[in-house]
């Protein structure tokens, strides 16, 4: 039976994945593993709380992490280390 990755491990996996460089939503989606639809919804809002910015180049959309969004991941990483060090999640 598949676990359901919990909201913190998707947004870890997209900023992580963005510590790269800019990508296309698209791929990004294959990237990590989910749908998307709701990868766009979820990239809008990471872009409102200044995680991601979305930009576009001609007819083609990138997404790329800021800076605020690197301090964020940074952040985030060490909570999910923590709780894994204590059999949490």
């Amino acid at each position: 039976m598949n676990k359901r990755r919990s909201r913190l491990a998707i947004v870890i996996d997209i900023l992580e994945t963005l510590m790269q460089g800019d990508i296309n939503p698209t791929k990004l989606a294959t990237i990590v593993n989910m749908p998307y639809d709701r990868l766009s919804s979820l990239l809008k809002e990471l872009n409102e709380k200044g995680l991601v910015k979305i930009t576009t180049v001609g007819k083609n959309k990138y997404v790329g992490i800021t800076i605020k969004g690197v301090e964020v991941y940074k952040e985030l990483k060490k909570v999910k280390e923590l709780l894994e060090s204590y059999g949490l999640i």
